[in-house]
């Protein structure tokens, strides 16, 4: 199926070359802005980076190279920093380091992706062994690095600073910090700047506005979770991927065969919009088997647990997947504690324990219950809570624990939550930050066949309710003035219509109801909503308020707000200036 591949990728390549340069170099701004800072550039600065841009631009044969390589890349690199907390401007570091070459070798033996050395590698958890080195794995090198530049960040509290001690190391870069710099959102680049964050900012800018706007190549690459003991063969015979297009994009797998020490991510090489299909091996011996009556029916337990968030389509989840990178099951009709204790193979009380289940709960339908310790974190940062919803089933919803959704918000043992509020499932609230409740959107679902609309009365709004509730109609039509669609074209993810429409991917999942990431051919999406007339005024942000909050108090929204000021997060510091255009 793959043939047709390496040789029509090398005849686009051969395009590209022609087409080349016909790239526009772009010009150098005085001030740029870079994970959540406001850099002001010196004439020295600005002079040393458009001599790095225009180097950058000088082939336009190797321009286009990388820039096929981001484009094929950069989605799982996003996805590993959004997971991370990392700001997703550090992608463009990767093609400083190593042209994402996953192979690359330094003079000094830094190796991989993110060139990494051997101890380096190791301390953030990328193995590097007989069998095995991911420094050349784009995931588990893409996870390393983002652990390893936190943790200097959080060290010297600038993200300038974090990224000079990727090339210097945290001891080097402290005789390059200048202490008024700490812990500021603005700075300016002189002339005695780094070459390496030079060499960076002119990276970003060389490359920022062509990823995912210039020619594709005709791959996407899949991560395929939860792999062991398989040999590449039997991959690609499987995933039917020519066997030596899946060794260039698994060169970390060092001996043809992924080892069966634990489950890992194999990189799939697949054409636009296929999905390759990995076979999974049943058990030998020891399969649970439930009871159907009199007629006992054997359940099969997966080697691997495929993640939910790669199914669009609800009738599609199988029954065991991952959420939260933890092990589920499904229940199904008929299902009760019982037997999915049977079904899981677990002990009663070890499956009690891991669902935080009494005994005597009434198995729902559809729902699904884990088969291992779930987590502190949620994948999302914030849920706002839905009628008839409760701690308990917030919990299951995101494979995490009560305790952590109580200690993220401040819950006591027994308090309940109420509905529209919003809840912190990754950090903890401040103390200095109020609860908050937000009413959620009206959705709009394009109708099959039109339909008379009953009229509806709105009630009078009374003057202390500054939220004004509209008919279902009305919302509806709102909706439809104001909202931009987009349908799916072949090859398209969410993070490439994240960067499209410069909004925050989440936001595409939130406002579409997806499960996870993954999006068909011709579906209808909404990217945003149309703008109106704004004036621009600054706010200073005072002891207590929030995003959230100064959202709602000038109509605009929380990503708007963290667009407009080039922020990392959402959280905000009293006497903080921003920059807000108000309707």
């Amino acid at each position: 199926m793959l043939r047709f591949i390496i040789v029509a990728f090398s005849i686009c390549c051969a395009v590209f070359t022609c087409s080349a340069q016909t790239f526009t170099k772009p010009s150098v701004p005085d001030v740029i802005e870079f994970a959540g800072m406001k850099l002001q550039l010196t004439a020295v600065a600005k002079r040393k980076i458009e001599a790095d841009v225009t180097m950058i631009f000088a082939s336009g044969k190797y321009l286009q190279q990388k820039i096929d390589r981001a484009n094929l890349y950069f989605p799982i690199i996003e996805r590993m920093f959004h997971e991370e907390g990392m700001p997703e401007e550090f992608k463009y570091l990767a093609l400083q380091e190593s042209s994402l070459v996953s192979d690359a070798v330094s003079s000094s033996n830094a190796v991989g992706f993110w060139q990494f050395k051997k101890e380096t590698a190791i301390e953030v958890g990328v193995q590097v062994n007989s069998l095995v080195d991911e420094r050349k794995h784009i995931s588990y090198a893409s996870r390393g690095a983002a652990k390893y530049l936190k943790k200097n960040n959080l060290l010297l509290d600038n993200w300038v600073y974090a990224l000079l001690s990727y090339n210097v190391g945290p001891g080097g870069v402290k005789s390059h910090v200048k202490q008024k710099y700490v812990g500021e959102k603005n700075m300016t680049i002189d002339d005695d700047m780094h070459w390496y964050v030079i060499r960076f900012l002119a990276y970003k800018i060389a490359y920022e506005d062509l990823v995912g706007q210039a020619n594709h190549p005709d791959l996407s690459l899949i991560e395929s979770n939860g792999i062991k003991d398989k040999t590449l063969t039997e991959i690609a015979r499987q995933a039917n991927v020519e066997l030596d297009l899946l060794k260039e994009y698994n060169k970390w797998c060092t001996q043809a065969r992924v080892p069966g020490d634990k489950e890992y991510i194999v990189i799939i090489p697949s054409a636009h919009g296929t999905k390759p299909n990995i076979e999974v091996s049943a058990p030998v011996a020891d399969e649970p088997v439930v009871s159907t009556g009199s007629t006992p029916k054997t359940v099969v337990m997966p080697k691997t647990f495929p993640d939910i968030k790669t199914y669009t389509d609800s009738m599609n989840i199988p029954i065991f997947v991952a959420i939260n990178k933890v092990k589920a099951i499904k229940a199904v009709k008929g299902d009760d504690i019982n037997s999915l204790i049977i079904k899981s193979g677990l002990t009663k009380s070890a499956f009690l324990y891991f669902n935080e289940m009494k005994g005597f709960e009434t198995v729902q339908p559809g729902s699904f219950y884990y088969l291992q310790l779930k987590r502190k974190k949620a994948l999302v940062a914030y849920h706002t809570v839905l009628k008839g919803e409760t701690i308990n089933s917030i919990a299951q919803k995101y494979a995490v624990t009560t305790n952590s959704i109580r200690k993220h918000n401040r819950l006591s043992k027994k308090e309940a939550v109420k509905e529209n509020r919003v809840l912190w499932l990754r950090d903890t609230r401040p103390e200095t930050t109020p609860i908050e409740y937000k009413t959620p959107l009206p959705v709009y679902v394009e109708p099959v066949q039109k339909k008379p609309v009953e009229k509806e009365t709105v009630k009078p709004v009374v003057k202390e309710t500054p939220v004004i509730t509209l008919p279902a109609a009305a919302a509806e039509a709102k909706i439809k003035r104001d909202t931009v669609f987009h349908v799916v074209q072949s090859g398209e993810t969410v993070f490439g219509l994240s960067r499209k429409y410069e909004i925050d991917s989440d936001s595409i999942r939130e406002w579409n109801h997806l499960n996870g990431y993954a999006i068909q051919l011709n579906q209808k999406l909404i990217v945003g909503f149309k703008s109106k007339e704004r004036r621009e005024i600054t706010h200073v942000v005072q002891t207590g308020e929030t995003a959230y909050k100064i959202s709602k108090q000038y109509n605009v929204g929380t990503e708007d707000i963290k667009k407009w000021n080039g922020l990392p997060d959402y959280n905000l510091k009293p006497g903080q200036q921003l920059k807000l255009y108000i309707p």
